[in-house]
């Protein structure tokens, strides 16, 4: 997925980033900028859930995880729920952030692109998210 959704990227950084209930790991990727300045940026977390301060488990009972403020959130059909938003501009770049979660699983999706459509951006990180729930 990198491959195709970054072309020409450059390494992958992997890390982990871990909380009061929850554990998680991401990879992030960027293209090199072009003449034209066109450039992507990938970046694909899934984190697991546990008991924490009285809270289950479960992914989709996490406050403020599947919804944003000051942006209107958009339902996808992906895992028990999912919701993306759109940020920035046409001409600086557009950035799809999308969340899903599926049992005590949530993975987040951060795809930025320029010169994409909104519809091919969110088909795009709505793939991924779903190849990462595939492996759960």
């Amino acid at each position: 997925m990198f491959d195709l959704l970054v072309p020409a990227h450059g390494a992958l950084r992997t890390a982990e980033q871990n909380g009061p209930g929850l554990r998680s790991n991401y990879c992030l990727t960027e293209s090199a900028s072009t003449k034209a300045g066109a450039r992507a940026h990938l970046w694909v977390s899934i984190g697991r859930y546990g008991r924490h301060e009285g809270r289950g488990p479960r992914c989709v009972d996490r406050d403020g995880l599947l919804t944003v403020l000051n942006n209107e959130n958009h339902a996808v059909a992906l895992g028990d729920r999912a919701v993306y938003f759109i940020a920035g501009d046409r001409e600086t770049g557009r950035r799809i952030n999308l969340s899903a979660c599926f049992g005590t699983y949530g993975v987040l999706v951060q795809y930025e692109a320029t010169d994409a459509a909104d519809t091919a951006m969110v088909a795009s990180a709505t793939a991924v998210a779903q190849e990462v729930l595939s492996w759960l």
